[in-house]
């Protein structure tokens, strides 16, 4: 009887169990009561942090808007406000700069759409640090954001840059990224590689540089010989006010030396992350032209380190090239030719890394290679790979860079243009 009368009551049981359901459902997965409308959002494309006086900052916000595909753009994207300039406010902190920055801005200063971070020279070479904390706390801030540093200040940098070909700000930083790895002139950056340099031992960090360039807005370049690869002082007319070229070195938080954009080549070839890149060397039969080279990855470097007093470091460093250009018009095509020239280029490019890998494991004490990997396997524990004194053993080291460069092609004409007679 019991077992008839439930099943008498079930359809009704059925039902208000039903409404209870979709009734209730709602209150749980409901989370909508506290959104932000795109157009009640302030997004930040690019943060500029520069030291100011009495330990603040000053951090500058360009900002950028979204685009609505409907409304004539069919690409969409971000685009930066029209006719709006940056905005710098003075904080402890950058967290606090976004507070303050809330008493004159109309919407919610928001990050998840930052693309790019630059910080100043001067706040650069007291450490960095302190305002590391807020971008790997906050989760707006992605850690895979490029950082860079500015020859300067960050906010002249910023209030500068004028893209020549990206309209979306949002797509600037990439297209830097990109074209820097495949020219190798500058580094890429992210916050997590500053980060990693920070706390990995025996580890350092390098970001590219940028810098006002002292030529563009100018009508004519100086007479005086010389060719400069340094972000400010390349040689040009026209363009992006904005030079990207060399790095910053960093020793832990604190930036201690500069790299040249050609410098930076030759780090790449010491790191052994050289895919496609071009080359400019002297001809070994006339110094005063040049020998164009395009690398190809053939080997990453391979380092030996003998942990004796003194530390003795070798580096032998594969690349297979084709020669784009003999300015000179030699012919390097026969066997014993290409021999020569394979040694003598040899001899240029161990004497330039060498020097470079002196001035950073000696003279700085950093490490951005880094070498300090091929010592890890004669360490039994972490532990005791982490405690050995690896900075101060690098004051006397002996350093020995070869190059061993294989010239696999000659372009697509392999003899050089004949004059007539």
């Amino acid at each position: 009887m019991r077992l008839m009368s439930w099943l008498h009551k079930w359809p009704r049981l059925t039902k208000w169990a039903a409404v209870g359901w979709i009734c209730g459902v709602p209150m749980f997965v409901g989370g909508c009561y506290d959104r932000q409308e795109l157009e009640q959002q302030a997004f930040v494309s690019v943060l500029g942090v520069d030291a100011a006086p009495g330990n603040l900052i000053d951090c500058t916000f360009r900002i950028a808007q979204p685009i609505n595909p409907s409304g004539g753009d069919s690409k969409g994207g971000m685009e930066p406000l029209a006719g709006k300039e940056p905005v710098t406010v003075r904080a402890r902190s950058i967290s606090e700069a976004m507070v303050i920055a809330g008493g004159s801005i109309e919407r919610t200063v928001t990050f998840s759409h930052l693309s790019l971070i630059v910080f100043g020279s001067d706040l650069a070479k007291k450490g960095i640090q302190p305002y590391i904390e807020p971008l790997t706390r906050y989760r707006e801030f992605r850690r895979t954001v490029p950082v860079s540093v500015a020859v300067g200040q960050a906010k002249d940098v910023i209030d500068a840059f004028q893209p020549m070909l990206d309209t979306a700000i949002t797509r600037i930083a990439d297209g830097v990224a990109l074209v820097s790895q495949r020219t190798g002139v500058a580094p890429v950056c992210r916050i997590q590689n500053l980060i990693d340099g920070m706390e990995n031992p025996h580890e350092d960090a390098i970001a590219p540089l940028y810098s006002l360039n002292q030529y563009v807005k100018g009508s004519s370049l100086p007479d005086k010989p010389g060719l400069s690869y340094e972000a400010g002082t390349v040689e040009r007319l026209g363009g992006n006010p904005v030079d990207w070229m060399g790095a910053a070195v960093f020793r832990g938080d604190k930036l201690v030396d500069t790299l040249t954009g050609e410098d930076c080549i030759y780090l790449r070839l010491l790191q052994g992350g050289v895919h496609h890149a071009t080359l400019n060397l002297s001809d070994p039969e006339d110094p005063s032209r040049d020998i164009g080279l395009e690398l190809h990855k053939e080997r990453p470097a391979e380092y030996r380190v003998s942990l004796t007093n003194p530390v003795k470091i070798t580096a032998s460093v594969p690349m297979d090239v084709d020669v784009i250009n003999i300015s000179s018009s030699r012919n390097y095509v026969d066997p014993t030719a290409r021999a020569h020239l394979e040694k003598e280029l040899d001899q240029q490019v161990s004497t330039r890394m060498q020097s470079l890998l002196k001035r950073l494991l000696v003279a700085d004490q950093t490490d951005v290679v880094p070498v300090s990997k091929a010592i890890r396997g004669q360490f039994s524990t972490y532990q005791q790979f982490a405690a050995f004194p690896w900075e101060e053993r690098l004051q006397n080291a002996r350093i020995n860079v070869r190059a061993d460069i294989h010239v696999r092609r000659f372009g697509v004409q392999t003899e050089p243009v004949q004059q007539r007679a």
